[in-house]
């Protein structure tokens, strides 16, 4: 429940050089306002009981715009030193009475009062609260009091991901089903999306109705050259071996016994899969490959490609918490978790269905991905169950027209 008395606070960072947007992203328009002042206005619809906008970059243009919404600016002179820096400042322009504070990068344009009302509904005050989308995590997090002087004082290696991970268990995930959180404008294709987003009235593309009526094939890569013990393999690219060569062939002949609709196949730009897939196609006579780096198996940063052994042996704790949360948690900044790629996959495969009007789709990927297409196609969530298939195994889904029958097949 939320406390009568302390009340919330927000930190709005927007003092970053938008270098990789290309344009001042706190003034680009969403809607009818820029994106500075609808974070503004929405932090004020919710109560929040003290608003600080951290600027820095061209600090004089968006000055005008926080005072005349009479919030309160948070001047970060070190700005160029990275977003932590922007973090401190916000927290230090915050008082020290309030239950909790979040903070909201200006990028992250869509967050709605519904949003900030549901995680201040959620909020404990020995927890952090972050909202979701289908697993995935979004903005703003929702901070307690408590860490203010933990985030003051830290000296930025890791940015604030390092203070929240300290103590996995106290991170609160809150499930939203609202994409926005977890769309954010750090370059130009990014910022049209949302807009495209913003003008469909913010509701998410159907997956489900984009894949009625379709048969897909899912295979997944052959067997890799083998190590003297095993890795974690994620994106480190790894070739066939011979074994895994013959495993493609097979897999081949078993497409080329259906009647397809399709003269392509769809495979991860990872050696092992688009190897698998044009061994596929030769066998099946689908002349077309295309290349999805949308259908990469998961980042998994610096544990990538490292033997499972050493893992354990340089990252005991780490590794146990892992086993513990395993759809959830991953390893620092550049890493991804079972969430992250799902939404990933979806994305990407939302994309082809809307290209590519073959009612047949071949896709030659790995295990994670192909786990997140079948779940999802299936109405279900990567989490689901799910019978891993085996290198240059296929699983077969038709995708029933709606208030047709369910039609689900396996190979």
């Amino acid at each position: 429940m939320i406390k009568e008395q302390g009340g919330f606070g927000i930190c709005i960072l927007a003092a970053g050089f938008s270098s990789r947007m290309g344009k001042f992203k706190p003034l680009l328009p969403i809607g009818d306002e820029t994106v500075v002042e609808r974070a503004i206005k929405v932090s004020k619809a919710v109560g929040m009981r003290e608003i600080a906008v951290v600027t820095g970059h061209k600090r004089e243009w968006i000055s005008p715009i926080i005072h005349r919404q009479k919030a309160m600016e948070a001047l970060n002179p070190n700005f160029e030193k990275g977003m932590f820096t922007s973090i401190q400042a916000g927290v230090a322009a915050l008082s020290s009475s309030l239950d909790g504070f979040f903070i909201m990068p200006v990028d992250c344009p869509l967050v709605t009062e519904q949003v900030l009302r549901l995680l201040m509904e959620r909020f404990e005050p020995d927890q952090f609260v972050v909202p979701c989308y289908r697993g995935k995590k979004g903005h703003p997090l929702l901070v307690p009091a408590a860490y203010q002087e933990a985030i003051l004082r830290h000296d930025g290696t890791g940015g604030l991901k390092t203070i929240t991970d300290r103590d996995f268990t106290k991170m609160k995930r809150v499930e939203t089903g609202f994409e926005g959180v977890v769309m954010d404008m750090d370059t130009p294709a990014a910022y049209e999306e949302i807009k495209s987003y913003w003008d469909r009235g913010c509701r998410s593309e159907e997956l489900g109705a984009l894949a009625a009526g379709r048969r897909f094939f899912l295979i997944r890569h052959g067997q890799i050259q083998q190590h003297k013990e095993k890795i974690f393999l994620g994106q480190t690219d790894v070739p066939l071996s011979e074994r895994g060569r013959e495993q493609a062939r097979a897999a081949g002949c078993a497409l080329a016994g259906h009647v397809l609709d399709t003269d392509r196949i769809y495979t991860s730009d990872l050696s092992r899969a688009r190897e698998t897939a044009e061994i596929i196609g030769t066998q099946a006579n689908l002349p077309v490959l295309v290349s999805e780096p949308g259908f990469r198996e998961m980042r998994l940063g610096p544990w990538d490609g490292k033997f499972i052994s050493q893992i354990k042996r340089d990252f005991p704790k780490e590794y146990e918490t892992r086993g513990q949360n395993l759809f959830a948690w991953k390893l620092g900044h550049g890493s991804e978790n079972f969430f992250d790629l799902q939404y990933r996959v979806v994305k990407a495969l939302i994309q082809i269905l809307k290209s590519d009007a073959c009612r047949d789709l071949v896709i030659v990927a790995h295990s994670g991905v192909l786990r997140a297409v079948s779940r999802n196609l299936r109405g279900g969530d990567i989490s689901d169950p799910w019978e891993k298939l085996g290198n240059g195994e296929m699983e077969i889904l038709k995708i029933p027209v709606a208030g047709s029958g369910e039609c689900v097949y396996n190979s």
